[in-house]
């Protein structure tokens, strides 16, 4: 009994292989065959799926897709900081020399193939009114951190990514990833303040965020010296902002109006201290009569400047650096103590 049970599965097994040999090719199964939702197990087919795929299109190649199977989800640059002007632009540069680099997708998957990082060379190809696309597909991103990190860093490097939607990002890298500010810097091949000017946009004045979401400018510096000046001066910071919607203004008319600010700000203070001093009759401190006559030298990405211990910090683990630029907003662990000096 048991040798014919074994004599009848053995003729199961061949007439399975034949059954199998009338189906043309695997692509063809997994591509266009569907699961019989009633009588077939649809995570079966999806395992039997990922199996069979890596011997059709294995990892780290290029191959040749109709542009309907490309689609885009999750990417750092929304939706509307895709403008018309650069993709014409990159249309013109694809019919001269052809695409330089494809876009890098993840493995086919029920819907295509998902863009992980190439999301305008894919709108440009499609604007040309090309079929088919070459693009690269590769090894996925392990964590949603992985991919954040690679969209940012290919549309910082390459094309640019408008401010807000850079700062969007920054901070999930902080605050969901625990990335320092350093770190993301170095991630990104960017100063550290550059990352710092970024987060500040995150509880940036209404009005400043406005001109960068409406692309009125999308000067980082000038915006980051608008939110310096409106903490001082909202009245003078709407003025300018005002401008800005009118006829345009730049980063040094907007750095004038803050350095105005602040030397008047530093006259009424001096004034005050010297009305103080003379009241009491005081002599001028020496260099060794208190600390409050002494700076807290620093260094950041490069330039000196001097810890602010008159402003309070953003947050806890934060210090005020004032630099030459402005004022910076920085974690205590990215600044370099140089040394102190004596206050003038």
């Amino acid at each position: 009994m048991a040798k014919k049970s074994i004599l009848k599965r053995l003729e199961a097994q061949k007439q399975e292989k034949k059954n199998a040999a009338v189906v043309s090719g695997i692509e063809q199964v997994i591509v266009n065959k569907q699961p019989d939702e009633q009588n077939r197990d649809t995570g079966a087919h999806r395992i039997m799926a990922d199996i069979a795929r890596p011997d059709i299109e294995p990892e780290g190649q290029i191959i040749r897709v109709d542009i309907n199977l490309v689609y885009a989800e999750e990417q750092v640059r929304p939706e509307e900081d895709f403008e018309e002007e650069v993709i014409d632009g990159m249309a013109d540069t694809f019919a001269t020399i052809g695409m330089l680099t494809p876009p890098r997708c993840y493995p086919r998957d029920r819907r295509g193939y998902q863009i992980w990082l190439g999301e305008t060379r894919v709108r440009t190809a499609r604007k040309r009114g090309d079929t088919h696309i070459d693009i690269y597909v590769g090894k996925p991103p392990r964590e949603r951190k992985e991919r954040i990190i690679g969209q940012l860093i290919e549309n910082l490097q390459q094309s640019g990514l408008k401010p807000l939607a850079t700062a969007k990002s920054f901070y999930e890298l902080k605050h969901q990833f625990n990335m320092t500010g350093e770190q993301i810097a170095k991630t990104m091949g960017k100063p550290t303040s550059f990352v710092s000017k970024h987060l500040r946009l995150i509880d940036a004045p209404e009005n400043v965020t406005a001109l960068l979401r409406d692309k009125v400018t999308s000067d980082i510096d000038l915006a980051y010296t608008l939110i310096q000046l409106n903490e001082k001066s909202p009245e003078d910071a709407e003025k300018l902002i005002a401008a800005a919607r009118v006829s345009g203004i730049s980063r040094a008319q907007v750095k004038a109006v803050l350095d105005e600010v602040k030397n008047k700000s530093k006259g009424d203070i001096s004034h005050a201290k010297s009305k103080t001093q003379n009241k009491k009759n005081s002599k001028p401190l020496d260099r060794n009569s208190s600390a409050e006559t002494w700076q807290v030298v620093v260094e950041i990405d490069g330039q000196q400047g001097i810890v602010m211990t008159d402003r309070a910090p953003e947050e806890e683990g934060y210090v005020w650096v004032k630099l030459e630029i402005g004022d910076i907003s920085v974690e205590a662990s990215e600044v370099r103590v140089r040394g102190m000096r004596a206050l003038k």
